[in-house]
């Protein structure tokens, strides 16, 4: 059973494994060690918790996610080379927009932005934001709803450096920032 199944998914896994990395030999390889694990954790999986191609999906991407750990590039640039990188081809007033909008995002009640962060930006489904945040779906949905509201109602308020709920902007410098900022609450959850 566990086989036929794993050998019915193997084209879907690749080719999800595919968009997720957009190299068809890494692809390949994140698929090939997801299926070790899932293999060598095949009595662990329980029917009544989910389906199979569900539980397979979730291994690629988290093995996918590990490679990227793995292998992200450390790199350190001064914070106006990084935002001058970040918004190279845009307008100024483009770019005047995206700093209001990260300076707003961070403006929000923790728990609303911690749960904009995964699902929005990171792209998160609601269910793997709940686990995520210890707390139901529907919580979740009402929290990104207050959180679009207040984003598209109220402009900026605090400057560069100032605390925002908590986070101080002086160090903090665009997209990265917020990935890594997503990064710290998945591992804190774990």
């Amino acid at each position: 059973m566990f086989t036929t199944e794993l050998e019915t998914l193997m084209p879907e896994l690749r080719g999800f494994a595919r968009m997720l990395c957009g190299n068809r030999d890494l692809a390949d390889d994140i698929v090939q060690n997801a299926c070790l694990k899932a293999w060598t954790a095949r009595k662990s999986f329980d029917p009544q918790k989910g389906a199979f191609k569900s539980w397979m999906f979730t291994i690629v991407r988290n093995e996918f996610l590990q490679h990227a750990r793995k292998h992200k590039r450390v790199e350190s640039y001064a914070p106006s080379e990084l935002e001058n990188w970040l918004t190279q081809d845009c307008q100024f007033n483009i770019r005047a927009s995206c700093s209001d909008a990260i300076k707003r995002l961070f403006a929000l009640k923790p728990e609303q932005r911690d749960v904009f962060i995964l699902v929005v930006a990171i792209g998160y489904s609601y269910e793997e934001a709940a686990k995520i945040c210890n707390c139901e779906v529907g919580t979740i949905k009402s929290r990104i709803n207050r959180a679009r509201k207040q984003l598209s109602e109220a402009p900026a308020e605090p400057l560069e450096g100032e605390e925002m709920q908590g986070i101080s902007l002086s160090g903090f410098h665009g997209v990265r920032d917020i990935m890594g900022y997503a990064e710290a609450l998945i591992q804190r959850a774990a």
